[in-house]
């Protein structure tokens, strides 16, 4: 799970000194969207690095469609917060 102060952190950079509310629960969102992604990356990388396309590991593409779903949900996530800013 994304860690609250990291997000915090970002979504203080991405608004001003004098947002609302509304506008740090949308910064808020954003961040958390963003480091969804940064993980779902990182793992999506490691298990492009250990595929073996000779052995045809059905598992291995399983897990890839899934993590490319969550990928494109998390994105969807961080342009509809990105809209509320």
């Amino acid at each position: 799970m994304v860690t609250l102060e990291k997000a915090d952190a970002i979504a203080r950079l991405l608004t001003p000194d004098q947002a609302d509310a509304e506008q740090l629960t949308a910064a808020t969102e954003v961040a958390q969207a963003q480091l969804e992604l940064l993980r779902i990356r990182a793992v999506c990388a490691k298990l492009m690095a250990d595929l073996d396309l000779t052995s045809g590991s059905l598992e291995h593409l399983r897990r890839l469609a899934a993590l490319d779903r969550y990928e494109r949900f998390a994105a969807t996530k961080r342009r509809r917060a990105a809209h509320k800013l």
